[in-house]
């Protein structure tokens, strides 16, 4: 009977940690996902910019995110930017390219586990386990300094956004973001319909339909 409790209290306890490593991690990046989709989408249709939508889409979100700082450089600055294209550009590169070192990876554990696990371990197999692993570095390596890049230009465009929003703790959140990257969600959330930083919009005349005269270096969007 002892046993029996013994054994229950162990499942219970494993359950208990399965949870805590996994539940917990999957449901932040849930909240994280929809908080930022959702701030992204609202501020994009207020802005009047096409395709909102896409900040619900994976990869395709940070080229709504380059929209809206290369609107803020128009309208503010007058400065044509295209930081949605690099971003979107680097994404996709850097999506490849983790497919590209899963694979490898795959493919070298393979190698390793199958010369392990028939005892012996030719000369063949060996170059092979080499080449693998040096393939492994060959893509690992340029996928870090890509990485590096996209977070800087990503971060340039946050900047942007922040400074769009809220032009007076835009440096605060900016560098928050930074270090601690869970709460960029939140500061996105809560400033969603703030527009601090951006001109006033022109007063329609008379019963004339309104423009956006914050829309116009979004003609090529997607």
């Amino acid at each position: 009977m002892m046993m029996s409790h013994s054994v229950d209290y162990l499942e219970s306890g494993l359950w208990l940690i399965l949870r805590t490593l996994f539940g917990m991690p999957m449901l932040l990046s849930l909240a994280t996902y929809v908080l930022t989709a959702l701030a992204l989408y609202t501020i994009a249709r207020r802005r009047g910019l096409k395709n909102p939508w896409l900040a619900w889409i994976p990869v395709a979100d940070c080229w709504l995110l380059g929209s809206l700082s290369d609107q803020y450089r128009y309208v503010v600055k007058g400065e044509h930017k295209s930081k949605r294209k690099i971003l979107l550009f680097f994404r996709v590169l850097i999506m490849i390219m983790w497919i590209s070192l899963m694979g490898l990876l795959v493919r070298l554990c393979f190698h390793a586990i199958g010369s392990a696990f028939w005892g012996s371990i030719n000369d063949d197999q060996i170059f092979q386990i080499l080449h693998q692993a040096l393939n492994l570095l060959v893509v690992c390596l340029p996928l870090i300094g890509i990485s590096i890049a996209y977070a800087v230009f990503r971060y340039m465009a946050l900047y942007d956004i922040y400074k769009s929003l809220d032009p007076a703790n835009c440096v605060l959140f900016l560098v928050l973001s930074i270090l601690f990257g869970v709460t960029e969600p939140f500061f996105l959330f809560f400033s969603r319909n703030k527009d601090d930083g951006m001109p006033p919009r022109k007063q329609p005349v008379s019963d004339a339909p309104s423009s956006n005269d914050w829309v116009d270096v979004q003609e090529d969007e997607l």
